[in-house]
């Protein structure tokens, strides 16, 4: 299992879906590891497009993606975005993040 803080490859505050997207080209998929923790320390802001992103590609990843950390803004960020995901009918195959 590896840890991997968000902070330190993203910033405190996180804009774009593009950060999001080489993220996850850069460092998740690249993983030696199954198992990953990202660690949401630190994180002050995640734009709800980034959270849109995040939730979409964490789908379509093959890793074990497990979310640690979050402050109670972040998690209301992620629980915002995903209600409006399920309100389009965005099926999620995979446990969604525990928020």
């Amino acid at each position: 299992m590896e840890i991997i803080s968000l902070y330190k490859e993203l910033g405190s505050t996180i804009l774009t879906r593009n950060s999001m997207a080489a993220f996850f080209d850069e460092v998740i998929e690249i993983s030696e590891h199954d198992d990953i923790i990202i660690d949401f320390k630190n994180i002050k802001f995640i734009s709800r497009s980034c959270v849109a992103e995040y939730l979409k590609l964490r789908e379509q990843t093959n890793k074990n993606l497990i979310e640690k950390n979050m402050s109670k803004e972040i998690k209301s960020m992620f629980n915002l975005v995903l209600k409006q995901l399920k309100e389009v009918h965005f099926i999620f195959k995979k446990k969604t993040p525990i928020i």
